[in-house]
């Protein structure tokens, strides 16, 4: 999954924001990770290539970023809230319990899952998040007897 910095650039620019040596540095650490990632993981990753990048900064950028729909928030394997580009505007991650890497689907024909909840709840469903978690093909070869189970 791929962050396009002139995409982010413009939707900043829409909001009378610029793309900050700073934000740039949060956008370049969380492209730059196949795994889903804490904030705390991007502000150390960040400060690699921006030393004086504040936390407070990564957590503004990351919800920022969020608003603008250039990230999903995804439950990690440790239960903690994580970080992944999104790839698509309406989009589902399938995360590795393993290794952490996360793949994001487009796919997701929920009619019946929706239908169900509004029967059973007597709710009307204005939106859905759906994360799947596995074992993602490389971690499943890297175990004793490879990838069949």
């Amino acid at each position: 999954m791929a962050l396009d910095t002139d995409l982010i650039a413009d939707e900043l620019a829409a909001r009378g924001l610029r793309l900050t040596r700073q934000r740039r540095a949060v956008v370049d650490a969380v492209a730059a990770s196949n795994a889903c990632l804490s904030p705390l993981d991007v502000y150390h990753a960040a400060r690699a290539g921006c030393p004086e990048l504040g936390l407070t900064t990564v957590y503004r950028t990351l919800d920022l970023l969020d608003e603008i729909g250039a990230l999903r928030r995804i439950h990690g394997p440790d239960g903690c809230e994580r970080l992944v580009p999104a790839a698509a505007a309406h989009g589902h991650s399938v995360v590795c319990g393993s290794c952490g890497r996360v793949t994001e689907f487009t796919e997701c024909d929920m009619s019946a899952v929706l239908d169900a909840a509004r029967r059973e709840t007597g709710y009307r469903i204005t939106e859905h998040f759906l994360q799947l978690n596995g074992v993602c093909a490389a971690c499943a070869e890297a175990r004793p007897g490879g990838g069949r189970r």
